[in-house]
């Protein structure tokens, strides 16, 4: 919460620049300085906490600590099985998820009448006891440690996961105080991890493995996924483009696979959510955009749905600088079904290929 009234005082201070430059007829900067701020609160999020925070949900309800451990403690997730420690912020005993490599850590803890879920990488603020010292070590020394667009992926993914996962405990905790019959799954967003950065054309699993290869630029427009060995398996095409080579966006798009049209692609927006459907022979694909995780620097996120059910995550980091590949894109998928890899590839390199401010 308090990373979420710094950012609003941070957009409040941008509009008010905004409005003393125009008023000193400055008014072209003004209008600059007023999209930063639009920026800075769409990033934030609009309504409610819990809609506008990625790290953190608060949810009312009366539901002790040991109670919903007893629900979650075999609930495998990105970040490992749950259990108890205390943290310095709270009173009382809180529900501990990680950490990882990278510290992260999901806690969830009791705040007076609300259960408070939110996500740290201070885990110096997590009281523990001797025997569980050992989930303290390990830790990735960034200070000895190559930033390469490998490991910064690793070090996303992780960031991504978790604001998914936290996301997720917070519907199955509403879900629990709401008083609905609630299954509890054995894992909670346990997904296969991918990565890509437009200096090499590969996408890699964790292992760095190869698993397939892409092209894609903007003028002229080529978005494509082949096998490792340069077979094209997937490709996505817009159906107009005005006369400078710039695609025309509600004309829609087609999908190929394996040499034939597999799919209808169209934005939409509807409310609050915004993205791309896409009526495909698989089913019907929906891709909803949701706000920048900058605690990972990916700005571009997406959840791939089939047919109403989760099937995939998208994150995209624009022009990062790495020292062994200069400037590039790096892009992850979490991936929580690989029947559909080449879908995914092909939706992920699709959408950042769109914006021509996220290629090199």
């Amino acid at each position: 919460m308090k990373q979420d009234r710094a950012v609003t005082l941070l957009g409040v201070l941008t509009i008010i620049a905004a409005l003393l430059a125009m008023s000193v007829g400055r008014f072209i900067m003004g209008g600059i300085i007023l999209l930063l701020a639009f920026g800075i609160f769409w990033n934030r999020g609009f309504g409610r906490f819990n809609d506008r925070s990625l790290y953190e949900k608060v949810i009312r309800t009366d539901i002790d600590i040991a109670d919903l451990y007893r629900r979650f403690e075999n609930m495998q997730t990105p970040l490992g099985k749950p259990w108890i420690a205390q943290h310095k912020g709270f009173e009382g005993d809180s529900i501990v998820f990680g950490p990882s490599a990278y510290k992260d850590c999901v806690v969830i803890s009791r705040k007076k009448g609300d259960l408070d879920i939110k996500h740290l990488t201070l885990v110096d603020n997590i009281v523990r006891r001797e025997e569980d010292e050992y989930r303290f070590s390990g830790f990735v020394d960034p200070k000895e440690t190559e930033v390469t667009p490998e490991h910064y992926a690793k070090f996303a993914g992780l960031k991504l996961a978790s604001v998914v996962m936290i996301r997720h405990l917070a519907e199955l905790v509403e879900s629990l105080a709401a008083g609905r019959e609630t299954e509890i799954p054995s894992e909670l967003d346990v997904s296969e991890f991918y990565y890509h950065n437009s200096c090499e054309g590969f996408f890699r699993n964790s292992d760095g493995v190869n698993v397939l290869k892409v092209k894609n630029s903007y003028h002229p427009f080529e978005a494509r996924v082949l096998d490792t060995d340069g077979n094209e398996m997937a490709s996505v095409m817009p159906r107009a483009f005005n006369g400078k080579g710039v695609v025309i966006d509600n004309a829609g798009y087609d999908m190929y696979a394996d040499g034939k049209h597999f799919g209808d692609i169209s934005r939409f927006k509807d409310g609050k959510r915004e993205g791309f459907t896409a009526d495909t022979d698989a089913g019907k694909v929906t891709v909803t955009i949701f706000p920048a995780c900058m605690r990972a620097n990916i700005s571009c996120n997406y959840m791939v749905e089939l047919d109403g059910e989760l099937k995939a995550v998208i994150g995209g980091s624009p022009n990062i600088l790495f020292e062994s590949a200069g400037y590039c894109e790096n892009d992850l998928i979490l991936s929580y079904d690989d029947d559909y890899l080449v879908l995914y590839a092909a939706l992920e390199i699709f959408i950042m290929t769109l914006n021509k401010k996220f290629l090199k």
